[in-house]
């Protein structure tokens, strides 16, 4: 497991500890953590980076549920305002950390993410709140930037979930909310139909922005419509979001739709639930490009980054010691 730890003095407004109702939610220590989590579902062993002004720092590596603890006193600014920063994620992106050769894996289908990337911009956190890098964030982060027409964040939020949602998907704003801070959490609250379509549009979407990093970039016009247009095509099928014997399915277009004539035969469609899903090259040809997945179901604990007023671990290749 990597990490990273900045000890240093802190001085003013300190990060309250943040909570959350969900059952899978691993609490940190009460009053001196925050929870910062990679979720498609949740996404275990990908790199946390974190630019409060001053460049992105490498944080650590996800644990178990997808989630990094970090405690007050590592990152002052942090501690002082969250909403000043910006997390990514994603692999060896930038020259401050990083290196691992495990491949990222979503912990609900064991579907391996060697080339995502995720981001959170600090428009979208909010002290006493966890903080989730998803699909979802990194789609609205491209959103804010693009617009040009004065609208605020929670009206891009809504335009984002409308038209790459399944038509008919009815998310309340409690929903939304919570599916950019505690994803699992708004999931539980859905109704079959409802979290279905959501976990469609999540993972495809989390394909599509590999398919257009690769590519140079796509517009967020092209990329909600890519995803709702297969999106709608999954979340139709009977055997997903599970098969019929319960176990987890997923596809995987990433490399796909780093064509770019693939990627703009799926913008010239329309949505069809009756349309079958088209072919994946990480199948065989022939194969049903929906494949059987496996539950992560292991106890690894997230990773912890603690206060600096606790014992801290050794930096990498560093001989131990504590600091506070």
């Amino acid at each position: 497991m990597k990490y990273k730890v900045i000890a240093l003095a802190v001085s003013g407004a300190l990060l309250a500890a943040c909570g959350s109702d969900n059952d899978n939610y691993v609490d940190a220590p009460t009053g001196s953590s925050t929870s910062l989590q990679a979720f498609d579902g949740a996404v275990r062993f990908l790199d946390a980076y974190m630019n409060c002004g001053n460049g992105f720092d490498f944080i650590g590596e996800t644990g178990g549920n997808g989630t990094i603890n970090i405690g007050e006193g590592n990152y002052p600014l942090f501690d002082e305002d969250p909403s000043q920063c910006t997390f990514e994620f994603g692999e060896n992106l930038h020259p401050s950390g990083g290196g691992s050769t495990t491949p990222p894996i979503d912990e609900s289908n064991s579907k391996e993410l060697p080339t995502i990337k995720y981001v959170v911009p600090g428009s979208l956190i909010q002290a006493d709140k966890p903080i989730v890098g998803s699909p979802y964030t990194t789609l609205i982060s491209q959103a804010i930037d693009e617009d040009d027409s004065g609208l605020t964040v929670a009206q891009i939020i809504d335009q984002v979930f409308a038209a790459s949602l399944p038509s008919g998907t009815t998310l309340t704003d409690e929903q939304k909310a919570l599916l950019l801070s505690d994803p699992q959490a708004a999931l539980d609250t859905m109704d079959e139909t409802t979290s279905t379509n959501v976990l469609a549009s999540t993972m495809i979407l989390s394909d599509a922005l590999v398919g257009a990093e690769a590519q140079g970039g796509k517009s967020v016009a092209e990329l909600s419509n890519v995803t709702q247009t297969l999106a709608t095509s999954l979340a139709a099928n009977d055997n997903f979001p599970t098969n019929s014997s319960g176990e987890p399915t997923f596809v995987d277009y990433s490399e796909d739709l780093e064509d770019p004539t693939n990627f703009q035969s799926i913008v010239d469609n329309d949505p069809d639930p009756e349309a079958d899903l088209p072919p994946s090259s990480a199948v065989p040809d022939g194969e049903d490009p929906l494949q059987d997945g496996e539950k992560i179901e292991d106890d690894l604990p997230p990773t912890d980054i603690p206060p600096v007023e606790e014992e801290l671990p050794p930096p990498t290749g560093g001989t131990g010691g504590t600091a506070g």
